[in-house]
């Protein structure tokens, strides 16, 4: 990717991620990256002020809806994954669940 990573490339999820996977992968990544378990490291403590970062402006959703524009994220863009044309877009609901929809799932890159 040419130019500086999103937010969302920050915190390794789609721009359409629900709260709860946002908050998720903002857990996972605050505790792998924390500059306790790597003393002495600058780049340990810079890498944990950007998390900390992404997630406070897209954990709140109406910094999440301006910096969705300022970036271009399209309005009607949505993560599908398990569902057919008919259905509706993916949502992090056990509704969802129950519909055959597979919601976007964060999983770490080990």
């Amino acid at each position: 990717m040419q130019g500086e990573a999103t937010l969302y490339d920050t915190l390794e999820v789609s721009p359409r991620a629900c709260p709860q996977v946002i908050r998720a992968a903002y857990r996972s990544l605050a505790q792998s990256h924390h500059p306790d378990k790597q003393a002495g490291s600058d780049a340990a403590s810079e890498r944990q002020a950007r998390i900390n970062h992404a997630y406070t402006v897209l954990s709140d959703p109406a910094q999440r809806q301006r910096y969705d524009q300022a970036i271009g994220v399209r309005e009607g863009f949505a993560e599908r994954r398990g569902a057919t044309a008919g259905q509706a877009q993916g949502q992090c609901t056990g509704a969802a669940r129950r519909q055959g929809l597979r919601p976007f799932a964060f999983r770490p890159l080990v």
